[in-house]
């Protein structure tokens, strides 16, 4: 392990050394580590309840691209997590991000290979104020794991409007009696405008997902910017297509989370609601792999949740979320979490 360890360290500063970095490549990281408090361990990363640390998914990646005409551009990125700051991770201090190799044309669009987030997942824009945290929406319902032997193309952009599928190559993931090959596998997302209102004041979009991550699933996505107030909403329909699954036939529902942010000057105040009763979320799956069958009844899981975040320069910012989990039939699961973090990135 150590020497992997040194292998990898070693590629990482070689990469970033100015005499192997060109124009076309960018060396990039993040920190972001907060000390959260949990009632239960429902809603963390790692399950753990009491005073932990957390990683909110702290990287280091490459990401550059080659034209080969005017036409067409090869693009790469090759990204891993970094986890060595937790106790339980000191044996796995790297774990797979987005890795990936892709042309685009001009005029056709882009397709790739490798592992990448899908078009279901990256069609919430960033309509979840508390995305990255453990308040964020993928506590209520699922659908925005990232995926390996995948393929994923994305049209150009034509009047704001673009079309995206994301398909992950099921001789990799099942076996050849496991029902799941009888799903599509697949994922179609249409998005307008821009998550970051960068051409606009109004982000749209709409996603299906048929059997990947174990659900079939419809998602919805609404952003509205009006000066430093920005809107969103996220509504999703959900159903498991796991048998394997416990009670798995009737985990199969709806859930939705409204969301507000509010700029000032380098302070953003940050305000969420939502619910779900589809049982196909983290929380849901926690409820399930600590009881089982006996889950007869399908957990209803709502949430609030307040948060802000200063930025101290470009590059780094404090932030603290605090927020509750209401577990309807499964009071044991209730969370509530307070946490205040630091982030870099470079």
């Amino acid at each position: 392990m150590m020497k992997t360890v040194k292998l990898t360290l070693l590629a990482a500063a070689v990469l970033a050394s100015p005499s192997v970095m060109a124009d076309a490549y960018k060396f990039y990281g993040r920190i972001d580590y907060s000390i959260t408090n949990s009632d239960s361990g429902s809603a963390t990363h790692s399950g753990k309840s009491g005073t932990i640390l957390e990683n909110h998914w702290s990287r280091l990646g490459i990401k550059g691209n080659a034209a080969l005409n005017d036409d067409l551009t090869v693009f790469y990125q090759i990204e891993v997590g970094v986890n060595g700051a937790t106790e339980g991770k000191q044996n796995n201090p790297f774990s797979a991000r987005p890795t990936f190799l892709g042309i685009k044309h001009s005029a056709l669009g882009q397709f790739a290979a490798g592992r990448m987030d899908p078009v279901f997942k990256m069609a919430k824009g960033s309509a979840d104020a508390m995305d990255m945290y453990s308040l964020k929406h993928d506590r209520l319902f699922a659908g925005d794991k990232r995926w390996g032997d995948s393929l994923e193309y994305k049209t150009v952009k034509w009047n704001k409007l673009q079309l995206g599928a994301s398909y992950i190559m099921e001789d990799n993931y099942y076996a050849e009696d496991d029902v799941r090959r009888e799903n599509g596998n697949y994922q179609v997302a249409l998005t307008f405008g821009d998550k970051n209102f960068r051409s606009g004041n109004l982000y749209l979009a709409g996603a299906y997902t048929d059997g990947v991550e174990d659900i079939k699933g419809f998602r919805a996505v609404v952003q509205y910017k009006y000066d430093n107030l920005m809107l969103g909403s996220i509504y999703q329909s959900s159903e498991l297509v796991n048998p394997n699954k416990d009670n798995w036939q009737q985990r199969d529902g709806d859930g939705f989370i409204v969301s507000a942010k509010y700029k000032i000057d380098k302070l953003t105040l940050k305000a969420q609601y939502g619910s779900d009763d589809s049982g196909t979320g983290k929380i849901a799956g926690r409820v399930y792999d600590a009881l089982g069958t006996s889950a007869t009844e399908v957990p209803e899981v709502s949430q609030w949740a307040i948060g802000a975040e200063y930025r101290l320069s470009k590059a780094t910012r404090v932030h603290t979320e605090l927020g509750q989990f209401d577990v309807k039939q499964y009071s044991d699961f209730d969370d509530t979490i307070v946490s205040v973090g630091f982030r870099i990135d470079f």
